[in-house]
């Protein structure tokens, strides 16, 4: 009789809504972490359209610059964004401006990105409104709600608790993206 009660109530709380935890404080590595360099693939896919581009981000509180490549490495677009708004170059040499790396990112790429909120994302340190739905044993994140995206990190670089994030995947509706960070470079 006990084994079934407990069964019962395994089950019923095997069908209860998703804990939401708030965002876990910030480990000393990460909080400190407000310059970077990323070198990795993109891979980005909405609906039907789909694109991989590699992908070198030099990131700091006041700039961010990415460059975009092809399969063989050659530069197809690069993007600078700061405070005064965001520029890109394409390699041919034609020139664009906008007030977002977003709207830019949208135009070379055919999908929207969340541009602002990567910062915080690849360095797994949300914002303080995302909604911490899963982290692992060590505490590390593996699914976050942010804004209305959903960020998984399915991978770190290695089994450190304080390890930086490898792979991730970031979605919302028909929109995903997926970032596999080869390097970085804090």
């Amino acid at each position: 009789m006990k084994i079934l009660v407990l069964a019962a109530a395994l089950a019923i709380a095997g069908c209860a809504a998703p804990v939401v935890r708030p965002p876990p404080a910030e480990r000393p590595a990460m909080a400190e972490m407000r310059s970077f360099v990323i070198e990795g693939r993109l891979q980005v896919r909405d609906g039907e359209r789909t694109a991989a581009v590699g992908l070198d981000w030099q990131h700091d509180v006041e700039r961010d610059a990415w460059l975009f490549t092809g399969p063989l490495g050659q530069g197809l677009a690069r993007i600078e964004a700061d405070g005064r708004g965001a520029r890109m170059t394409l390699a041919d040499g034609r020139r664009s401006e906008a007030a977002s790396a977003a709207e830019l990112g949208e135009a070379l790429l055919g999908v929207e990105a969340p541009f602002a909120r990567l910062p915080r994302w690849v360095t797994a340190r949300p914002g303080e409104s995302a909604e911490v739905r899963e982290v692992d044993a060590l505490g590390r994140l593996r699914r976050v709600v942010d804004q209305g995206w959903t960020i998984e990190y399915t991978e770190y670089a290695d089994e450190g608790a304080d390890a930086l994030p490898r792979k991730i995947d970031i979605h919302r509706g028909d929109t995903r993206l997926r970032l596999i960070v080869d390097a970085w470079n804090p």
